[in-house]
């Protein structure tokens, strides 16, 4: 079993909680809704700025021309063709660009990016790749579920094309490479996969965390005064 795999397994309990809640599963079945998702996408579009960082960070300590290549071109695919996708649907939901200039980010979306940037600046590649790693495999994995599970209605569902992006051959072909360098640079830096394990458990949290954030429309663990 590659090393991903392994880390995929040995974190099925928190895996499954992230497919399992209800922000996922009422999107796939196309019931969550739309101001809860509209609170998403603002959250992710900010999001999506630290996450090509992370990149930016992997490009920066990369001695290979091959892996700097990739690196930029996918910063480039977050801040063009992912971006553009928000973008669109922000649109298309009622989103203005004076929201979209105006949102302020969530406390666990600041704590996840804020981590995920700390271990860039701190680690090496194999650390940034585990960093990274659960947002894109689990994306790729849920977005798969859900178009078999809710195969039935995906026609009627408002948030198919979110499906649609992360079942997409640009984006497995995209998850199955960050994988495959994940296990190569395992497998060279064994020293390192203990750390790689954590970090990865730790990215993993985030994610459900994220979800929840999401599905609760909270920007702050303190309840909004009444």
């Amino acid at each position: 079993m590659s090393f991903t795999r392994q880390l995929v397994e040995k974190n099925r309990d928190l895996w499954e909680a992230c497919y399992q809640h209800p922000f996922v599963q009422e999107l796939g079945r196309g019931s969550l809704p739309v101001e809860t998702f509209k609170f998403y996408l603002l959250q992710d579009y900010l999001y999506l700025f630290s996450y090509a960082k992370v990149f930016a960070l992997a490009a920066l300590k990369s001695d290979d021309e091959e892996l700097l290549t990739r690196f930029t071109g996918i910063q480039f695919e977050i801040l063009s063709k992912e971006m553009a996708m928000h973008r669109a649907y922000m649109t298309g939901f009622g989103i203005s660009k004076d929201d979209m200039a105006q949102v302020q980010p969530a406390l666990f979306n600041k704590t996840y990016t804020a981590y995920m940037l700390s271990v860039g600046e701190t680690g090496g590649l194999p650390e940034i790749m585990a960093a990274v790693l659960p947002c894109a495999v689990t994306y790729a994995d849920f977005a798969a579920r859900l178009r078999a599970a809710f195969a039935h209605n995906l026609a009627e569902n408002p948030y198919r094309d979110w499906i649609a992006a992360y079942v997409s051959e640009d984006y497995i072909n995209l998850v199955d490479w960050l994988r495959a360098l994940t296990d190569k640079l395992a497998g060279k830096h064994a020293a390192v996969a203990g750390r790689m394990e954590s970090i990865f458990r730790d990215s993993l949290e985030f994610e459900y965390l994220f979800w929840d954030m999401a599905y609760t429309g909270r920007l702050s663990i303190v309840p909004a005064p009444i």
